[in-house]
């Protein structure tokens, strides 16, 4: 349903915003930006749209064979990051088949960073390293074009050892992907246990989902119980990411096979919606026009320079998203045709059909 808003409203907003002191930057008008399409929530409130939707995928997937897609087609042809978090506790020492729960993760881990296509920028983080404070998330890897050899190495000395701080993981993992916004980030989440630590990791998973980071999150369960397996599932859902439940070496291979799968099916997908793309671009323009409109009037009302500044601002942003995507129609076929014979090729070496 759509939230109707008089149009003084998003100025009414901005100017009780402004007139409190040092405001946080979540609070800030048009900062945020939960269905991630471009229009910031306030805005979208008050031009009659949901903030909590992307309309112009939406309306332009609906009565197709394509679905809904959940990712902007303008970051299609953007870089594609992968962080993975790795519980290193105590646990992780305990028996899963003939070996270790970590020495199981590292034989695995091992075999992805091999086949993680070389473009892809790779973090590894790992938790549980002490007790419960800041020392106990420590970044191995931040996200960049790492050296995968030397990354193997670091992973080969990991040793289980402290608690499950999975909430302060997640909170941070912002900060692990600042200067990534906006990309195709991915989070793999590898635990073998439920936060020990006191935080609250579905909160955190939901607040990292809303943020620009907005990773596709995987969390992968090791050898958990019923209890743990419902925690875990819990972080995944409230991201609306995946679970994988791992009980053997070969279960962990086919999660992470998993991984490379729901990248081709992503990529696939979108080659089923640019067929319906004039229609997305209708929608989009629909709302893009409704948005200057309302940037126009609120301009003219605006009695300070903050104010006429932000809604500039806020114009020239929504102006350059508008005319990369009218830019992108020409070259979305081409991209993701090399995008899902990347993904194959990884898959292949991953399962070791090369």
């Amino acid at each position: 349903m759509n939230i109707k808003c008089k149009p003084s409203s998003l100025l009414t907003i901005f100017t009780l915003l402004v007139s409190l002191s040092s405001p946080s930057l979540a609070d800030a008008p048009f900062s945020k930006d939960v269905d991630h399409d471009g229009f910031p929530d306030d805005l979208e409130i008050a031009t009659g749209f949901n903030p909590r939707v992307n309309e112009p995928l939406k309306k332009s997937s609906r009565g197709g064979r394509c679905g809904v897609i959940k990712t902007d087609l303008i970051k299609v042809g953007k870089p594609q990051n992968v962080l993975i978090l790795l519980d290193v506790s105590g646990s992780m020492s305990a028996k899963m088949g003939t070996d270790t729960r970590m020495e199981v993760a590292k034989k695995v881990l091992y075999r992805y960073l091999d086949a993680l296509p070389r473009e892809m920028k790779v973090g590894f983080v790992i938790y549980g390293k002490s007790s419960c404070g800041e020392d106990s998330v420590e970044v191995i890897a931040p996200v960049g074009r790492t050296d995968r050899k030397a990354l193997k190495e670091l992973v080969k000395d990991l040793r289980p050892r402290g608690s499950t701080p999975l909430a302060r993981t997640i909170e941070r993992t912002r900060d692990f992907l600042k200067g990534f916004e906006g990309e195709n980030n991915t989070l793999i989440i590898i635990s073998d246990g439920m936060e020990s630590c006191g935080g609250s990791p579905v909160q955190a998973i939901i607040d990292l989902k809303e943020s620009e980071a907005n990773p596709e999150v995987t969390v992968i369960g090791l050898n958990v119980d019923r209890r743990t397996r419902s925690h875990l599932s819990k972080i995944a859902g409230a991201a609306e990411g995946s679970y994988a439940d791992v009980k053997s070496e070969e279960d962990f291979v086919k999660a992470f096979a998993g991984f490379f799968s729901k990248m081709n099916k992503f990529y696939k997908d979108i080659v089923c919606i640019t067929r319906q793309y004039n229609s997305y671009l209708t929608y989009e323009t629909e709302q893009y026009n409704k948005s200057k409109a309302y940037i126009m009037k609120a301009l003219m009302k605006a009695k300070d320079d903050g104010t006429r500044d932000a809604l500039k601002a806020l114009e020239k942003k929504l102006e350059k998203n508008h005319r990369e995507r009218e830019e992108a129609k020409d070259k979305l076929n081409e991209m993701i045709s090399n995008k899902i014979e990347e993904i194959d090729r990884a898959t292949n070496k991953f399962i070791g059909k090369e």
